[in-house]
């Protein structure tokens, strides 16, 4: 049977209590002599702390809670949620805090998932590009219960983080625009989360801006995936008047494009551009590199982490940034045929 910090006591004939807050450094101070004979003991006695036991007391689990966009298969296979991962673990670990995933959750069952989120498990809570409009979003929100938001929206005003996505738009658009490009096509991303509908409405505005006519072939959903980006480029493609030039919604749709444009025996970029979005490390030495927009997917959920753990401390926090995007010229771009 594991020692317990009764068996400590009993063995340096002092006091339970004398012996929790050796081990837990607090809340009471104990002096030093005595804090060494207890680290011994417990060493000694192969004593193993009980966490639950000590969240009791503490009401701190020292651990932040990840909620994902949906619950879908593969989803830790997306390098977007692999580098946001990445930037959450490390400054977690810095902190001396855990990170729990919650890989049942659910928007359907929002009241349900809301109680499991609020279980006590968890001191915050990291929402990673929720859906709009998400109620379980909201209940955390009125439970007061220390939370921030990745690439999405609250109506109840959560603390925010987000990227430049309208100059980032207007970047890879402008480059496919400056180049000679006109028919620009687009391959948007889900719907129902904020960065594939701001990317898809300002894709719409630019052409607006422009002048230029869309027809909707030249738009489908990519779904943020490369499968969706091969099918949803093999329709455009399939259509009367194909555009020359093609924005996605991210770089793994771009990815899939590429491949449906190469398999239809079309070379990218001398017979279409493809430009993407996130510049996943991948993007780099695909073929052709794809020309796309960098985002610092790790620093924003860095420094989200960083305000959580402020939040959980009971520090206020206010003119969160949005971070800059930055356009990244490979060789998936170039002027269209008919004006070379």
């Amino acid at each position: 049977m594991a020692a317990t910090i009764k068996d400590i006591a009993k063995k340096l004939n002092i006091s339970v209590s004398t012996v929790s807050y050796a081990l837990n450094d607090g809340p009471r101070s104990v002096p030093e002599d005595v804090k060494r004979r207890v680290l011994e003991a417990a060493q000694e006695l192969r004593y193993r702390p009980n966490r639950v036991a000590r969240n009791l007391v503490t009401r701190r689990s020292h651990t932040i809670g990840i909620v994902p966009s949906e619950a879908t298969s593969n989803i830790v296979l997306s390098p977007y949620l692999q580098n946001s991962l990445n930037g959450i673990v490390n400054t977690a670990e810095a902190n001396h805090y855990d990170v729990l995933f919650f890989t049942r959750y659910d928007q359907q069952e929002a009241k349900v998932m809301a109680n499991v989120l609020l279980d006590g498990r968890v001191d915050g809570l990291i929402f990673l590009s929720p859906p709009k409009h998400a109620p379980a979003l909201d209940i955390i929100a009125e439970n007061e219960m220390p939370h921030v938001v990745i690439a999405g929206e609250s109506t109840l005003n959560s603390p925010q983080f987000r990227v430049d996505n309208e100059n980032g738009v207007r970047a890879a658009l402008n480059h496919l625009w400056d180049l000679g490009h006109r028919k620009i096509g687009h391959l948007y991303g889900r719907l129902h989360m904020q960065d594939g509908s701001d990317r898809l409405r300002l894709y719409r505005d630019f052409m607006q801006e422009k002048g230029q006519a869309v027809p909707e072939s030249w738009i489908e959903a990519g779904d943020f995936t490369m499968e969706e980006g091969y099918r949803g480029m093999r329709t455009i493609l399939a259509s009367d008047n194909p555009p020359t030039a093609i924005f996605a919604a991210n770089d793994e749709i771009a990815m899939g494009a590429i491949r449906a444009a190469d398999q239809q025996g079309l070379k990218v970029p001398t017979d279409i551009s493809v430009v993407g979005f996130d510049n996943v490390p991948l993007s780099s030495v695909f073929i052709p590199a794809i020309t796309t927009i960098r985002q610092p997917v790790e620093e924003l959920a860095a420094q989200a982490t960083q305000v959580l753990l402020k939040l959980i401390n009971g520090e206020s926090v206010q003119n969160l940034p949005v971070l800059p995007t930055e356009l990244i010229v490979r060789d998936s771009t170039t002027s269209p045929k008919e004006d070379t």
